[in-house]
């Protein structure tokens, strides 16, 4: 299926809204993951994008949430060298931090907009994914990015 190239303006959301009439959007996510005490890049299969030759990713957006008491998790976005995770990691953005206190208060997951958006492509790296790092192997953490493909010129 060939891709078109949307005619993105910045803050504005045709570009999205045309991605997901033509089905070229994504939402990648972990859900409660645990034992991610030991800094590490996420290769879960539902949150790991492989990126493909002459096509660019372009990320909007992602979500984070942690469910425990008392934790912490650190996350970086960015690519590895392979398309199943391994290899070197190059971070794409700065680090994000979410602390949960002693007891559990309802809070909302944090929901952060790139703006401009985030765009990777097949010489960024081999995947797009996170890095990881908690503060004890229960923390539960909730992580999420979305955005759409777009053929690259």
């Amino acid at each position: 299926m060939p891709f078109k190239v949307s005619n993105s303006v910045r803050g504005l959301c045709d570009p999205g809204l045309n991605a997901a009439r033509e089905n070229r959007d994504f939402y990648r996510y972990v859900n409660a993951t645990t034992g991610i005490d030991t800094a590490g890049v996420l290769t879960d299969a539902s949150f790991m994008l492989q990126l493909h030759p002459n096509e660019r990713s372009v990320i909007t957006s992602f979500m984070m949430y942690l469910s425990t008491v008392s934790d912490s998790v650190t996350a970086v976005f960015g690519v590895t060298e392979n398309q199943d995770g391994t290899g070197d990691f190059t971070a794409m953005t700065p680090q994000y931090r979410i602390d949960s206190g002693a007891a559990l208060v309802p809070v909302g997951p944090i929901l952060l907009h790139f703006d401009p958006p985030l765009v990777v492509n097949r010489s960024d790296g081999q995947a797009f994914t996170a890095w990881v790092q908690g503060n004890d192997a229960t923390a539960a953490l909730t992580l999420g990015f979305a955005g759409w493909y777009e053929q690259d010129d």
